[in-house]
């Protein structure tokens, strides 16, 4: 009798310790998820520790799920890609959807994040597909957020930034329904960085001091303080309040450093060497650009290397997933022939676009051949000027007109064409000539008139920012506009399809699809 007693006293000891051992690691993982947008290091530590001794597989699945978001948040997304299909793994090993839909909502993000649109949608597809219409009801607010990101993506893409920002309102609203504070969080960012492509200046600023004050209302965040700080130093930049903007930019930059994340540290280090590059000041401006240079080579590795990772996870697993996916869709057969009909209109579609594409890669290809063939000219003509003859009329010195030419060289090789105020008269005072003698050098020499001359110049320059610096890519064509000299938006972009025979976005659109087949940029503008 005694040691049946004693049997079953040991049995509940072990039980009871059991139990205690796994609410603390319960705890363990609440304490470091409070700090990981400030402590991502400490966050790491804790996570380690469970995955080496929990016994629990849910608890696994939630600390490698957690290490995934420490490395997002230290801009390491190959390490963060790796973490996060770890717990998807082991989800699915375990049937775990409420873990698969979770990790899936954080997957949907680092997807996007790495440019993977199509897989985000996918890996959307399949674990809405192995879910059952109760567990769909259950995990919908997951799986409304997930989709309202997808959208929020797609808009994004297109430009459509005011859909976007709804968009990503409303898969915040979905995770505050869970409740699931890192995926608030995430979207909040998310949407930190989309005020000012949406709004006007005013608006973006006051929204983002907001989100600033209200940064630690919940536990200490760092990580959302270092992303809405580094947006302020763009609007105090647009608002050309430089100084400001710098010490706003390096505060950002301590906390970027604080949480060791180079993906931040690149770009607000490219931000503060355009700001120092508008002071005049070419010694920071020049230390920040080697800075950037060196962060550029070193996250591009870790993006490449994480798509890399996505892309052999995909090819290691197509065959069974594919096989799980059909046989959940294997009852809706019927859904096959409206696939084809989509795939089928999709095709046109996409064989319309190509024709439209071809013409516009045409066009592309045909300004940089004229320019190059021009610039081949000019420096051939440079050798023995003058080649062409300008009008007797104006009875030109041959030694005046010699150096007006030079002056012209000079002024080309500078910025001041970006001035808006630029104007033929202002031009040849400063030249100390007369605007008879300039203007007939220009058609002369140029080919062509004041307007036209200075108009090319200024469309020239700027595609050559488009295409050294890639931060050019992602700003308002108003901006653009506004940088390279011209009063609107509108006039900019008659400009420049008539220099180019493209429109501005599709010209952009172009370079972006360039830089993934070449990663040669060209040396950065020498400051004036």
């Amino acid at each position: 009798m005694y040691p049946l007693r004693f049997f079953w006293i040991v049995l509940l000891v072990c039980a009871t310790a059991s139990a205690q051992k796994n609410s603390d690691f319960d705890e363990m993982l609440i304490d470091a998820t409070h700090m990981l947008y400030s402590q991502p290091q400490q966050t790491q530590k804790i996570v380690e520790h469970v995955i080496q001794n929990s016994e629990d597989p849910s608890e696994i699945i939630k600390a490698f799920l957690l290490q995934g978001r420490v490395f997002y948040v230290s801009g390491e997304y190959e390490q963060a890609v790796n973490a996060t299909l770890e717990a998807k793994k082991r989800a699915e090993a375990t049937q775990n959807k409420e873990m698969q839909v979770e990790v899936n909502a954080f997957g949907i993000h680092m997807l996007n994040l790495l440019g993977l649109d199509v897989a985000a949608e996918k890996y959307y597809e399949f674990t809405e597909a192995v879910l059952t219409e109760e567990e769909i009801g259950r995990y919908n607010f997951y799986l409304d957020g997930g989709k309202s990101l997808l959208l929020a993506n797609k808009n994004i893409e297109q430009e459509n930034y005011d859909d976007a920002l709804n968009h990503l309102k409303e898969a915040k609203s979905f995770f505050e329904k869970i409740p699931k504070p890192t995926l608030v969080n995430q979207t909040q960012i998310l949407q930190s960085e989309l005020y000012l492509k949406a709004m006007p200046l005013d608006a973006a600023f006051a929204q983002l001091n907001l989100v600033l004050n209200n940064a630690d209302e919940a536990y200490p965040n760092d990580f959302q303080k270092m992303v809405v700080l580094n947006q302020l130093g763009e609007v105090y930049f647009l608002r050309k309040e430089y100084p400001i903007a710098i010490t706003t930019l390096k505060e950002a930059m301590a906390i970027s450093e604080s949480i060791s994340n180079k993906v931040y540290q690149y770009e607000i280090v490219e931000k503060l060497a355009v700001n120092y590059l508008a002071l005049e000041d070419s010694e920071n401006f020049y230390a920040y650009k080697k800075i950037g240079n060196e962060l550029a080579n070193t996250v591009e590795i870790d993006e490449e290397n994480a798509v890399n990772s996505v892309f052999n996870y995909t090819n290691e697993n197509h065959t069974s997933k594919r096989d799980q996916v059909s046989y959940t869709y294997k009852r809706n057969s019927a859904l096959l022939g409206g696939v084809l009909a989509l795939i089928l209109l999709a095709w046109l579609g996409l064989k319309i676009r190509y024709k439209s594409r071809t013409r516009q890669y045409q066009d592309f290809i045909k300004y940089f051949e004229k320019r190059q063939k021009a610039e081949i000219n000019d420096s051939e003509s440079n050798s023995h000027l003058p080649k062409k003859e300008v009008s007797k009329s104006l009875n030109i010195p041959k030694e005046t007109e010699e150096i007006l030419i030079q002056k012209l060289d000079k002024f080309e090789n500078s910025v001041h064409f970006t001035k808006q105020d630029m104007s033929l008269a202002q031009l040849a005072s400063q030249f100390d000539t007369n605007t008879k003698y300039l203007s007939e050098i220009i058609n002369t020499h140029k080919d062509k008139n004041f307007n036209s001359y200075i108009n090319e110049l200024r469309i020239n320059y700027i595609i050559d920012k488009l295409k050294s610096n890639r931060k050019y890519l992602q700003y308002k064509i108003s901006y653009l506009a506004e940088e390279s000299g011209f009063s609107s938006h509108s006039s900019f972009a008659t400009v420049f399809k008539s220099v180019t025979g493209i429109p501005p976005t599709v010209f952009i659109d172009i370079l972006k699809s360039q830089k993934h087949s070449s990663k040669q940029v060209k040396p950065y503008e020498h400051a004036e």
